[in-house]
């Protein structure tokens, strides 16, 4: 079960108990602090896989902001992806043969 059923079952036990008093201004604001609470959370989630899956494997930092222009293979950088293939043809990599076989 997902996060977010645990946490609105949780949510409905917690109204049920309160459900004779919701009447009181506070406890309708509590019960609206409860579901900003899960919205919040929800809300974290998606930003952190979002953040995960924009993440260049060469250098680590977050690519959702950047053009696609100067997006390279995937979600990487196209600069990080230059440096390394020119680091690596500085050492001696055949770039050209190693593209090919894969």
């Amino acid at each position: 079960m997902s996060e977010l059923l645990k946490e609105i079952k949780k949510l409905r036990k917690e109204v049920k108990e309160v459900k004779n008093i919701l009447t009181d201004e506070t406890s309708r604001y509590y019960v609206q602090a409860l579901i900003d609470n899960v919205k919040n959370n929800e809300v974290d989630e998606q930003e952190t896989e979002y953040l995960e899956y924009w993440t260049c494997d060469l250098c680590g930092k977050h690519t959702h902001e950047v053009d696609y222009d100067y997006i390279g293979t995937g979600t990487n950088h196209l600069d990080c992806e230059l440096k390394a293939e020119i680091a690596a043809m500085e050492t001696g990599v055949d770039v050209k043969a190693s593209k090919e076989s894969n």
